[in-house]
């Protein structure tokens, strides 16, 4: 960080570097310790949610043994926090409290990251998809709250995710090498944004030291630095002071600042009034996520890291903010995100977010005693085309019969995901009578029938659907996805390229 030590006059470099260096370690040691009983209750809950998911799959011995020596870490590291809250006091305690810390938190890593290892069994694809996603949000969630030392957030993200990528790369299934692909992904974004969490905290560590040393020093600190910060009036939430890197997160002048109501440049006042709610309660903000958008709601909306603090400036009461843009990795993060709940090759929703789609659905039926519909379609004759063109012409054809069965959807609650290879389903959320479906059915089915021209070849396929309804065939999401999928092997096995509508006589 870049020293503000020569603007200050009557302060040797020395003294200025110690006290810094001595609120930093001690503001780093309280976050960290103060972030603790979140990220312990938070842990012990997923451990509770991991044994009842993994209780008939994992062999008990090794599930409890495991769950048991993490329960005994997570309780020791309550304790060292209410330790700490009772005899934090002294400067010369914080490295030891920080050791401590560390050790805690490495061995929490390592529990973790051997978990993602034992407790994935290879032959259930959705369990191994809940541990990735599990050890996945808790190496997000010490991104957040352990970036503030580099030891603890490196080693905890290392020792949980490696093990884990190590796992699914010696796995060797397609599934497995593309999730392994995506937790590498996901480790590279999580460290340097980890990065950037923690200089922007040493960064703000020092902007407050400076701020007690006096008003002016105060403002000749923020006016030099490269984070947005503003101080503005407390009852009335007008600016007194904005440095420039705030007046160009806001896109204003030096001329308009002054007459500028913070509140406006805030979507969600209420969002801001429980933050200064907090800081009225000698709370801490730090780090909150907040939108912010131009006072007319249409020119420009960013992402920012906003902390607060309470002071006196200008014989006021007032509040500093200070700002670190992070629209462009929020807008990555919405790319994971969909990365997460949407089929690469298609861009159709996948089978997760199809499973919550059809859950709402399901939940809406039961209130407006609605029947929703559900087609099972897998295409015929798609592994010969695969096989003689190539996967790329497979691929391709893919997309073409996606963009094909979307556009048969005249609805738009109507919605289509792919959930396999060839297979996709068909949610019909607001279905009047079995017909309507059968017949959306079968305008799909006609015009898949249709030849695909893919390379300069011409392409014959066709498709086998089945369909199921609710309540009338299935009494949950599950049952009808099973009774859908039934009914469409029966299609398969009366001929193909039709339709099957499910009944009980049909084998389950």
């Amino acid at each position: 960080m870049p020293s503000f030590v020569s603007l200050f006059s009557g302060f040797s470099q020395h003294t200025e570097h110690v006290r810094t260096s001595d609120t930093l370690k001690e503001e780093r040691v309280r976050l960290l310790y103060s972030n603790l009983p979140s990220s312990v209750g938070i842990s012990a809950l997923l451990l509770v949610l991991i044994i009842f998911v993994f209780n008939s799959v994992i062999a008990h011995e090794r599930l409890y043994g495991w769950s048991a020596l993490l329960g005994v870490v997570l309780f020791g590291r309550a304790l060292f926090h209410l330790y700490w809250k009772k005899y934090r006091s002294g400067a010369a305690k914080q490295l030891d409290w920080l050791f401590w810390f560390r050790l805690g938190a490495i061995i929490t890593g390592v529990l973790w990251g051997v978990g993602g290892v034992v407790l994935t069994p290879q032959e259930s694809l959705s369990h191994k998809i809940y541990i990735s996603f599990a050890v996945g949000g808790l190496s997000a969630g010490a991104a957040i709250t352990m970036a503030v030392d580099r030891v603890c957030v490196n080693s905890y993200l290392f020792s949980v995710l490696v093990p884990h990528i190590v796992f699914l790369l010696t796995v060797g299934d397609k599934m497995s090498l593309g999730m392994a692909t995506m937790m590498t992904l996901f480790l590279l974004f999580l460290l340097p944004s980890a990065k950037q969490l923690r200089l922007q905290f040493e960064e703000n560590c020092n902007l407050r030291h400076q701020a007690i040393e006096s008003a002016l020093r105060f403002r000749q600190m923020l006016e030099s630095s490269p984070i947005a910060a503003r101080i503005a009036d407390a009852e009335t939430n007008q600016v007194l002071f904005a440095n420039s890197s705030y007046m160009t997160l806001i896109d204003t002048t030096p001329d308009q600042i002054l007459s500028i109501v913070t509140t406006a440049y805030y979507p969600n006042t209420d969002v801001y009034a429980d933050m200064m709610r907090k800081l009225c309660h000698g709370k801490q903000v730090t780090n909150e996520l907040v939108e912010l958008c131009s006072p007319d709601g249409n020119s420009w909306v960013k992402w920012v890291l906003a902390s607060y603090i309470a002071v006196e400036y200008e014989n006021k009461s007032a509040v500093l903010g200070w700002f670190y843009d992070i629209t462009d990795r929020k807008i990555m993060e919405e790319e994971v995100e969909k990365m997460a709940y949407y089929d690469v090759l298609t861009g159709l929703p996948n089978r997760s977010l199809f499973f919550d789609r059809l859950k709402q659905a399901l939940i809406k039926a039961d209130r407006e005693k609605r029947l929703v519909g559900l087609l099972f379609l897998d295409l015929d004759k798609f592994k010969p085309v695969n096989d003689q063109y190539g996967h790329h012409v497979g691929d391709v054809l893919l997309k073409a019969v996606s963009e094909r069965i979307c556009g048969c959807l005249r609805r738009k609650t109507d919605s289509v995901a792919r959930i396999g290879g060839d297979e996709f389903v068909i949610l019909l959320p607001t279905l009047a009578t079995i017909e309507d479906g059968v017949k959306i059915g079968e305008k799909i089915r006609e015009e898949l029938n249709q030849p695909f021209v893919v390379d300069g070849k011409t392409l014959d396929v066709s498709s086998s659907i089945g369909m199921s309804v609710y309540p009338t065939h299935a009494d949950d999401e599950h049952d009808l996805i099973k009774t859908a999928d039934i009914a469409m092997y029966y299609a398969k096995a009366d001929g193909r390229n039709r339709i099957n509508v499910y009944y009980e006589a049909m084998v389950r």
